[in-house]
């Protein structure tokens, strides 16, 4: 069975997380504003989180 997790307000499968942190990440790498730069820094914190909390339930 795939599990979910809330994360937002919205619940994401297992790919969609790994979609999300990788759509982040392009967009780190790519450049952003300090305010922004940290903000994904952040997210990419808190999805890397929630993948591990997927893993060991």
């Amino acid at each position: 069975m795939s599990h979910r997790i809330a994360y937002q307000g919205h619940l994401y499968s297992e790919d969609e997380l790994r979609e999300a942190l990788w759509l982040v990440q392009v967009e780190l790498r790519n450049g952003l504003p300090a305010d922004e730069k940290r903000e994904a820094e952040q997210q990419i914190l808190e999805l890397n989180g929630l993948l591990k909390s997927l893993r060991n339930p």
